[in-house]
């Protein structure tokens, strides 16, 4: 019963980037679309998550806009690379995050 409850945990991480995703797809504000982004950063943080999934995933999506603007659809393209550039943000905002705890976690071991 455990093991299947920690495969779950271990999900969660893609899960939340794929919400991500849906709810930029669906919504029309980006006010709102940035909230939901910035929701995602603080479970990422919160739970210990890898942020640099968030950075990968901001590669994925400028791919995949690069390939709309290949096939003409210049439109989605455009939207698909603010929601890369979003992941891009989150991304570096919770690696500086990450960063920071690292770094005071080593002077707080030295001190000690």
């Amino acid at each position: 019963m455990w093991r299947g409850l920690r495969s779950l945990e271990y999900y969660v991480r893609f899960v939340l980037i794929v919400v991500c995703v849906v709810v930029a797809r669906f919504f029309e504000s980006d006010l709102v679309v940035f909230c939901v982004f910035l929701a995602t950063l603080v479970v990422y943080l919160v739970r210990g998550y890898d942020c640099r999934l968030l950075v990968g995933s901001f590669m994925v999506l400028l791919v995949f806009a690069a390939v709309f603007l290949a096939l003409g659809n210049e439109f989605y393209a455009n939207r698909v690379a603010v929601w890369a550039y979003y992941f891009l943000v989150i991304g570096v905002v919770g690696l500086v995050v990450e960063y920071v705890r690292e770094s005071r976690k080593g002077r707080v071991e030295e001190a000690e």
